[in-house]
């Protein structure tokens, strides 16, 4: 499967699977989509609530939710048990670089494909990667937080959670 790697919101990544696949078919077929957040917070209902939103507008696509709490083992049973369910695509943020990379290669091996939104993965076995550019975004932040002290004043850095990619500084 050939990767893109897109900087837009995670809703495209639905838009994008529902439309290739219901334009390649005359016949309506069911698309099972499954969804692993890694937590369960305001943000994530609103991607959540986002993604049925698109889902109602295609017809024969059902999506399976599961949220991880934060839990990386529990992440990866969630994500087995997702693709043994019989989902069509997985669609994942993973809660930390390396520990659900085993179950988002698993998932891609057998042919399923995989969008990693938000947050990267070690993993090189998915299809497509879905974020805004957090590099640039805190390198703007440092920028206008500079500007706003005027060289004078003290800065603290509140990080998320340990592991995940959006703390670990690296070149994938």
């Amino acid at each position: 499967m050939k990767r893109a790697n897109l900087v837009n919101p995670t809703l495209i990544a639905l838009l994008f699977y529902v439309m290739a696949f219901s334009a390649c078919t005359e016949q309506k077929q069911s698309r099972v989509i499954g969804v692993s957040q890694c937590s369960e917070d305001i943000w994530r209902s609103w991607q959540n609530s986002e993604m049925k939103m698109e889902a109602n507008f295609h017809e024969g696509v059902e999506l399976r939710f599961a949220a991880a709490y934060d839990d990386s083992k529990r992440q990866t049973h969630q994500i087995d048990s997702l693709v043994d369910s019989g989902i069509n695509l997985l669609i994942v943020a993973p809660n930390q670089l390396s520990s659900v990379s085993p179950a988002i290669d698993r998932a891609y091996e057998k042919g399923i494909p995989v969008i990693v939104f938000e947050r990267k993965t070690d993993s090189q076995e998915y299809t497509a990667f879905v974020s805004a550019d957090n590099y640039e975004m805190g390198r703007l932040m440092g920028e206008y937080v500079v500007s706003r002290l005027g060289g004078k004043g003290k800065v603290m850095e509140i990080l998320g959670l340990k592991g995940s990619s959006t703390t670990v500084i690296m070149d994938l």
